[in-house]
């Protein structure tokens, strides 16, 4: 179209109205129309392309009034009642939906009524989070005789020529000024009527609707953002083959040991395992320390070449572990992977996406604008993905847009969830009925990967890609001793300890306060440098001090449980406060991990503070730790061969004993979309997959001429106006600035100054806040700290 054949209204400064809602539309039906699924339920493909297409088209009409675009030109950008479009828009879209199904006679008219409704909610909560439906569902007077207003503050003529393009591009019907006051009229008894359905969905035990929900408002919000920030973007598919994972091990200098013979002798099995497509679930369960990262990665590109070949679409990778430690460190193992293979690797072959990832992003010589990085890396434009649980957890549950504008991408993918014994037990029920539709319904693959497998699914539904009875017993690098008929203190420990020269020793405690005790009583007893890891020294400091330990710069080394899962450090000797028997065997990974000439020994101990309270009891569920002393009560010594039965029968024993009620509540909110709760019940909203026991705020730490500068900086953009610019700004040094951080409790009596809105400690202040070693100073505060 000439601008002459365009309303005149705008969308955003410089874009016609009509504009942005065709390209909306085309970006998400594109991104619909891609993805592998052919019904969702009980609807077709053609039937979501025709509901999301109309969402598109409708999403921002509520912009066409006088106020909105008046708004547009201000130069103070104030707004007000009249200015807002989302509800406008969202009952505009709720009609012109059930126009377009009005002759769909393969629909029911209350699928034809929900499908409807799904489209009022994801445009009217489309710069917003979801709520209950059953609350959307309410319409109120005030509510009505704004909109009204607001129709009466539309230009006609500009109104008509808006239709009439918008009709040409798919939008059901001509929407007027009369037809859309005649909605608005009409929604009050509408609503009336969808109460009934929408207080069935709970008793149905479904989750298609969840889905659909989520799906039609990811792909609306996702082409939203992106069609005002970077526009369509097409996705690259690019072809990579299984053997470049062999190809890249070929090149690395592997001794021949026993233990890399098994490594390769689990990689060979599953390589060589015939993929049945009609199978969903996988899983790679073995002993720590045999490579399951290569074995995972190698297995998902030959799942996804054989998808390709056989069903015609390339499925993304998601590649999700629980710590930001072992993401960088996954991610560069990936990312040589492909280097090696002479594949371009930029952001649109492999992403690392997590809350401090680098706001950067480039495909082949092009380097995207910050905020339009921003925009490419949240939602996952890339072949594989390396995330957190949070953030993969989240985007499968939450009524965040920010976290489910990734919905739509889980569609297809082959999803690796490596450490999966990190998932609270509390989720698992939840948890295993979301994968049974996420698979069925997205058509997605799971491969879950772990040296503990918990028993979130059922026994036989993922298909084993080894033998884990072949690898557990053929590795005896460790004995497990338990030491439990007594409770002792840090310094009885430290009295009994008996460092020989000879051996490393790692020591994990379950809390700062344990971990910081024992490592001034320690230095008081040995000569030896010793390494200390907690989330209260800076993040910076700690990965410099993981490199050392894996140089064997440190023999001695104090921590925190930060180090359980896929840390790649080696100690002799590790002493193990008593935790759940997953966390154990996880810990237990951490002692002769290489497999030495000697045998590895893991202590447990059972520690308590002061008040003769264990130290366990204040960050671990009593059930698990009564379980997990039950079994080392059993068996004191334990042999790393007899472990893959043991916590078998720990994780039965789990699942008979412990309560599901939160999974339960949860699940009942997913099937009545509840998504938050204004009442006492749970709503989608309270799935949090890391629990905050206690308010926690972030201390910047100038510790160093590094970390003055990029305060300095953090300054100047704080004086920014624009807030747009500022926020931009911020993003581009987030992952830096985040390096000298540290969160505290909020309650402390110690609490930093607060400077431009952020706690800071400057250098010249810093003996009184933090110690070199032992991180944040902490003065009073909650006993698990």
């Amino acid at each position: 179209m000439g601008d002459s054949s365009f309303s005149n209204l705008y969308s955003h400064p410089g874009k016609y109205l009509e504009e942005h809602l065709t390209q909306v539309a085309h970006i998400a039906v594109t991104n619909w129309e891609a993805t592998s699924v052919s019904t969702l339920g009980e609807f077709s493909k053609s039937d979501l392309t025709r509901l999301v297409k109309t969402c598109g088209l409708a999403h921002d009409l509520g912009k066409a009034t006088n106020s909105f675009q008046g708004y547009l030109l201000s130069e103070d950008k104030e707004k007000s009642p009249k200015t807002r479009h989302s509800l406008l828009s969202a009952i505009a879209t709720f009609f012109l939906v059930e126009d377009e199904f009005r002759e769909a006679t393969h629909l029911s008219e209350d699928q034809k009524k929900l499908l409807a409704f799904i489209g009022f909610l994801a445009v009217k909560r489309h710069h917003g989070n979801l709520e209950d439906v059953l609350t959307e569902s309410f319409f109120s007077a005030k509510e009505k005789e704004t909109l009204l207003k607001q129709i009466e503050d539309i230009d006609a003529d500009r109104l008509s020529t808006l239709a009439e393009n918008l009709k040409s591009s798919g939008l059901p019907s001509h929407i007027t000024k009369e037809s859309w006051a005649r909605w608005i009229e009409a929604f009050s008894p509408e609503t009336i009527k969808l109460r009934r359905k929408l207080r069935q969905l709970g008793k149905e035990n479904n989750l298609n609707w969840y889905f659909l929900n989520n799906l039609v408002f990811s792909l609306l919000i996702d082409a939203d953002k992106s069609e005002v920030t970077v526009g369509e973007v097409p996705r690259k598919e690019v072809e990579i083959p299984p053997s470049i994972v062999n190809e890249y091990k070929t090149t690395l200098k592997i001794e021949k040991t026993y233990l890399n013979q098994l490594r390769e002798e689990a990689y060979q099995e599953a390589l060589n395992q015939e993929i049945d497509l009609t199978t969903r679930f996988f899983n790679l369960d073995l002993p720590t320390g045999l490579g399951k990262t290569f074995t995972a990665l190698a297995f998902a590109l030959k799942l996804r070449e054989k998808v390709k070949a056989e069903q015609g679409y390339t499925p993304r990778i998601i590649y999700s572990l629980p710590f930001l430690s072992i993401i960088e460190q996954n991610a560069d193992q990936i990312e040589k992977v492909l280097k090696k293979s002479g594949l371009t690797v930029d952001s649109s072959l492999i992403l690392k996406h997590h809350h401090l990832s680098d706001i950067y992003y480039q495909e082949g010589a092009k380097e995207f604008e910050p905020d339009q990085a921003k925009i490419l890396i949240e939602g996952w434009n890339a072949e594989i993905i390396v995330t957190t649980f949070v953030q993969f957890f989240h985007s499968l549950i939450s009524n965040r847009n920010s976290t489910l504008r990734k919905f739509h991408r889980l569609a297809g993918s082959i999803i690796i969830l490596d450490e999966i014994q990190s998932i609270p037990f509390k989720y698992w029920l939840l948890l295993r009925e979301v994968f049974k539709q996420l698979t069925s319904l997205l058509n997605s693959y799971i491969v879950l990967v772990t040296a503990t497998q918990p028993l979130i699914l059922e026994k036989g539904r993922a298909s084993p890609l080894v033998a884990p009875q072949n690898y557990f017993p053929r590795v005896d690098r460790v004995t497990i001793r338990a030491d439990l008929e007594e409770s002792i203190t840090i310094e009885e420990l430290v009295d009994r300890l008996i460092i020989r020269d000879n051996q490393s020793y790692l020591f994990i405690m379950n809390t700062i306060n344990a971990a910081t005790t024992l490592y001034q009583l320690m230095k008081e007893k040995v000569k030896d440098k010793i390494a200390y890891l907690s989330t209260h020294v800076v993040p910076r400091e700690r990965l410099e001090r993981i490199k050392a330990i894996k140089e064997k710069k440190f023999r001695l080394a104090v921590t925190t449980q930060l180090v359980e899962a896929g840390v790649d450090i080696d100690f002799d000797v590790v002493y193990r406060d008593i935790a759940p028997l997953d966390s154990i065997i996880q810990s237990a990974g951490r002692c002769n991990r290489n497999w030495g000439t000697k045998e590895g020994l893991v202590n447990i101990i059972r520690l308590q503070d002061n008040n003769n309270r264990a130290y366990s009891s204040y960050i671990y569920d009593s059930l698990l730790l009564r379980e997990t002393e039950k079994v080392l009560l059993k068996n004191n010594v334990l042999h790393e061969q007899e472990l893959f039965n043991i916590v078998e029968n720990y994780f039965y024993l789990l699942q008979n004993k412990k309560s599901s009620d939160e999974s339960k509540d949860l699940l009942e909110a997913v099937y009545r979309l509840k998504y938050a709760s204004s009442d006492q019940q749970l709503g989608i909203a309270d799935f949090k997959l890391i629990e905050e026991d206690y308010p926690k705020l972030d201390v910047f730490l100038e510790i160093n001429q590094e970390a003055q500068d990029i305060w300095n900086k953090f300054l100047e953009i704080k004086e920014i106006k624009d807030q747009w610019e500022r926020r931009l700004a911020l993003n581009k040094i987030k992952s830096d600035f985040y390096q000298f951080v540290v969160s505290i409790p909020i309650n402390v009596e110690n609490l930093p100054p607060e400077v431009s809105g952020f706690r800071y400690v400057n250098n010249n202040s810093l003996v009184d806040f933090y110690d070199s070693e032992t991180g944040f100073k902490l003065k009073g505060g909650p006993a698990i700290w």
